[in-house]
């Protein structure tokens, strides 16, 4: 198993799948991982990043679970490929599950 595909095994199971359709669930969890690399790329610690991410989420979102396994991810990446194609290329992986 890749470690996307892990990663999306473990969204699914801490996202209410059902209620959402494959393209928001897609759209949401990529603006977390973009914030979860300009945190990381700012310096925040992983622990910083899960904080600042879901502080800015409303409070009754339904990706709120998603946050600490997407930052735990990006925290995994190598250097190099902290940039904004990070959040496309997860979205176009996502969309293609």
């Amino acid at each position: 198993m890749t470690r996307f595909s892990a990663i999306a095994v473990a969204l699914i199971a801490t996202t209410p799948a059902l209620a959402q359709d494959q393209q928001d669930l897609c759209e949401n969890t990529a603006v977390i991982v973009g914030d979860a690399v300009t945190a990381r790329a700012d310096g925040a610690s992983a622990q910083e990043a899960a904080s600042m991410v879901g502080d800015a989420m409303d409070a009754d979102s339904a990706f709120k679970g998603a946050v600490q396994p997407i930052v735990d991810w990006v925290y995994t990446l190598p250097q190099d490929q902290l940039t904004d194609e990070v959040a496309v290329a997860y979205q176009e992986q996502c969309l293609a599950q």
